[in-house]
């Protein structure tokens, strides 16, 4: 099933993992968890609770799908284990971090630590006299576990560049991941190119620069687009008459790759968020309403695996930030809706733009309430979406409406709502800021076990504060309300 695509006001990357059995794994493993003892201690069980290692540690995460685990002793050193105990990776001060591609384990190792720079480098602070001669560093690695083979090495000053194990998945045996391109082949990672600004559909993407963009496939060496340039304008014919779209998709901070860009050839104008067409040069019987509508545009967007453009004006009339909306197809032809899906536009915090609050509630649930605030849609359920309401009844209250059905739910009448489990239909419920977390199950309409929490996370880790005020923080079954502790 295809992915909900999520475009952002600002660049983002997709995290991925698809795995398979690596020569160190017990398939079992996949399903231990780490069970909290009255010690104070992690041991790994089944879900019969029979202990399945026999040693005891401080703190101990889920195994991957390759068969590894990230566990820590009483000092809050790191190590790895495999999945018949046996440590792969030995405590240490460093931080571990792992994650999973194909039949490999990704490993990041990093270490802050002051390094002593020269004296041209050093803080002088001449108003209280002191002198900083050192300066945090991190120091990053990135291996594959299985081959121990180094794919990154930085050392680098701690408030520069962040690297991660986080990847964008082009096909089976191609990601994007810290801004290289790599092929996997034969369990060994090559890097086929550097300075990758933008990660596209379809195979595609866009290295960086700082003048001349060029669109390229990992298929083929030369860019299928090349030489675009930056533009800050559209030029269309409207109704035979020359007309500008200007001042559009404009940012606080200047994307790394333009939203709009020109082949100076053609002429054609390709449009963020995925380039894939050509913005048509003609648009045809316009109104005197729209042609008003045109003159005050600030957003396009081509809306991809569609012939589809979204323009948005900004109405300066509603009481919440929003948009007006108008739609144009690769031919020219104006449109007062489309029917897309899996396509959203989110703001920089992750709440929804497109579609709005008149797209997805009905007039006659839109008076119920004084203000419609932030929206955001359900991970991959394209009929849900949690929505902030307020009215004098129940104040300022969450509910989750179902777009398809046309009803709530959940009834506005919830502090937080989070979802855990869309497939299963497990969320995470609380009706005051005050109170804590429930396990709920959408399709029963029950609350799961009877227990709550401060936080639950979609794998079941959880955390509680004692009567003593003590911390505790152990995994659950968020399908049934088990927990994993004593």
């Amino acid at each position: 099933m295809k992915k909900s695509l999520i475009i952002y006001l600002i660049n983002f990357f997709v995290i991925t993992a698809c795995a398979q059995e690596s020569k160190y794994i017990n398939s079992d493993a996949i399903n231990w968890i780490p069970y909290l003892t009255k010690n104070n201690n992690y041991i790994y069980v089944d879900k019969n609770l029979k202990q399945q290692i026999n040693t005891a540690f401080a703190n101990a995460q889920k195994f991957t799908e390759t068969g590894y685990a990230i566990v820590s002793d009483k000092n809050r050193k790191d190590a790895v284990i495999d999945s018949y105990g046996n440590i792969i990776i030995d405590y240490t001060e460093e931080s571990i971090s792992l994650n999973t591609i194909s039949n490999l384990t990704l490993i990041k190792k990093e270490l802050e630590y002051d390094k002593k720079m020269p004296v041209w480098k050093w803080d002088w602070n001449i108003m209280g006299g002191d002198i900083k001669k050192t300066q945090t560093y991190k120091k990053t690695e990135i291996l594959v576990l299985e081959t121990n083979q180094l794919i990154l090495s930085e050392d680098v000053p701690y408030d520069e560049e962040d690297f991660n194990i986080g990847y964008y998945s082009f096909d089976g045996n191609h990601i994007l991941m810290n801004d290289n391109l790599y092929e996997i082949k034969n369990n060994k990672f090559k890097k086929l190119k550097s300075n990758i600004d933008r990660a596209l559909d379809k195979g595609r993407y866009i290295p960086t620069s700082s003048e001349k963009f060029n669109i390229h496939d990992i298929k083929t060496k030369k860019p299928i687009l090349a030489d675009l340039v930056e533009t800050k304008k559209i030029e269309v014919t409207l109704n035979k008459q020359l007309f500008m779209l200007d001042s559009i998709n404009q940012d606080r901070y200047a994307p790394d790759v333009p939203k709009l860009l020109q082949n100076l050839q053609t002429k054609e104008i390709y449009i963020y968020p995925e380039y894939d067409k050509a913005f048509p040069k003609e648009i045809k019987n316009v109104s005197a309403e729209q042609l008003a509508f045109f003159k005050d545009v600030s957003l396009v967007y081509s809306v991809n695996n569609s012939p589809y453009f979204i323009l948005g004006r900004f109405n300066y009339d509603h009481s919440v930030w929003a948009y007006d909306w108008l739609y144009i197809d690769q031919e020219g032809n104006v449109l007062d809706k489309i029917n897309v899906k899996d396509f959203f536009i989110l703001d920089r915090v992750g709440y929804l733009v497109w579609p709005d609050k008149h797209m997805i509630l009905p007039k006659n649930e839109l008076k119920k309430y004084n203000k419609i605030g932030k929206i955001s849609s359900v991970y991959n359920n394209e009929n849900l979406y949690i929505i902030n309401t307020c009215n004098e009844q129940n104040g300022e209250k969450k509910g989750l409406w179902n777009i398809k059905t046309n009803r709530w739910e959940l009834e506005p009448i919830y502090s937080s709502i989070q979802s855990l489990d869309s497939k299963n239909n497990i969320y995470a419920l609380k009706k005051e800021k005050t109170e804590a977390y429930i396990l709920f199950n959408l399709k029963t309409l029950k609350q799961i076990g009877d227990k709550s929490y401060d936080f639950i996370y979609s794998n079941g880790f959880a955390h509680i504060k004692k009567p003593n005020n003590e911390d505790l923080y152990f995994y659950i079954d968020i399908k049934t309300g088990k927990e994993y502790r004593d």
